[in-house]
């Protein structure tokens, strides 16, 4: 075996019991880390607040903690740099990582808040000669990858639409999931036009961005699919929360299934019924090991580093999904159709 990535977590959130899950983003990554067989050492952590550079050493006593996260960066040289902090500061850290000679970056979505901002991390690791990986977990995932794999097999038939029916306001929270989801489903066709209205709250924001009260938006890709996005305070709660039609079926997931229904995905298509054989994998993790799809995306990440191949989590898969982002905020602040390149 290799030696071990010598990696450091800026930005670790508040402790508490049961903080080591999909909900607990540094203490997540931490929680793989420790699991990796060897491959990842966690050596350090940088937060500005005690209270929680207490909690995280509390549990995980293996991490040096720093209030400054450049000072980390001075002093241990990591290879691998988790940037779990909010997004506003994201850019500044990335940059910050690979001047100090991070290797591999795994950042947390939304990567960056702009496609310029996201261009010009992804410009800098090439230079440096490192690996940005996005942390879309979910990727990793039974009901995701049955979905995705029915699409693209030609299960549904061509691809149509995908939609996207996010629960709840805040769609730069969990929003970013679904939409990286969506154009997985929708690659390799290209956006052409976004159409969004949008409400801003007047009061919320979420960490650090503000959030929208209502939002609906389109895009429309190169061969005349679609993608139809939809957040907010009435949105349709008994709908699922992603789904895709083609010519010849559709398959869909939804975030919790009603009464009497078997499993996370369903479908129909040229054979019949799709549905995920894995059932104890669900929207978020397996049922008892909450952490699983983190610890697969790490292993994933690590080969894909040592063999110089791709991975799932690419940064450039998670562009798309920015891009598409910017382009419904930019539509519905300016009243008008967006078009590519945003």
């Amino acid at each position: 075996m290799s030696k071990a990535l010598k990696a450091v977590i800026i930005g670790c959130g508040p402790g508490g019991q049961g903080r080591a899950g999909c909900h607990s983003i540094g203490y997540a990554h931490a929680l793989s880390m420790r699991r990796s067989g060897g491959r990842v050492a966690l050596v350090a952590a940088a937060t500005r607040t005690p209270r929680n550079a207490e909690a995280f050493v509390a549990e995980f006593p293996e991490a040096k903690m720093y209030g400054d996260y450049r000072e980390m960066l001075a002093a241990e040289k990591p290879d691998l740099v988790s940037v779990c902090a909010f997004p506003p500061e994201r850019e500044e850290m990335v940059m910050a990582a690979l001047a100090a000679g991070a290797k591999i970056i795994w950042a947390e979505k939304p990567f960056a808040l702009s496609a310029d901002s996201a261009r010009r991390m992804v410009s800098a690791a090439k230079t440096a000669g490192a690996r940005i990986f996005v942390n879309f977990q979910r990727r990793y995932g039974a009901p995701f990858a049955t979905a995705y794999d029915a699409i693209h097999g030609g299960k549904i038939g061509k691809l149509r639409s995908a939609h996207v029916v996010h629960p709840g306001t805040g769609f730069i929270n969990f929003g970013p999931h679904l939409i990286d989801v969506a154009t997985g489903w929708l690659a390799p066709r290209k956006p052409k036009t976004a159409f969004a209205a949008i409400k801003w709250s007047e009061t919320e924001t979420y960490q650090g961005v503000p959030i929208e009260e209502q939002l609906l938006g389109t895009v429309h890709f190169d061969d005349g699919a679609r993608l139809v996005i939809e957040s907010g305070k009435q949105a349709a709660t008994r709908s699922s929360i992603l789904r895709a039609d083609g010519d010849h079926g559709f398959v869909e997931l939804m975030l919790n299934p009603e009464p009497g229904e078997t499993g996370f995905v369903r479908g129909r298509g040229i054979d019949g019924v799709i549905s995920c054989t894995v059932s104890n994998e669900n929207f978020h993790h397996e049922t008892v090991e909450t952490n699983l799809y983190f610890d697969r995306q790490l292993i994933d990440m690590v080969r894909a580093f040592e063999t110089k191949m791709g991975s799932r989590v690419d940064v450039e898969n998670a562009l798309p999904g920015i891009e598409i982002l910017e382009a419904l905020e930019r539509s519905a602040r300016e009243n008008g159709v967006i078009s590519w390149p945003v």
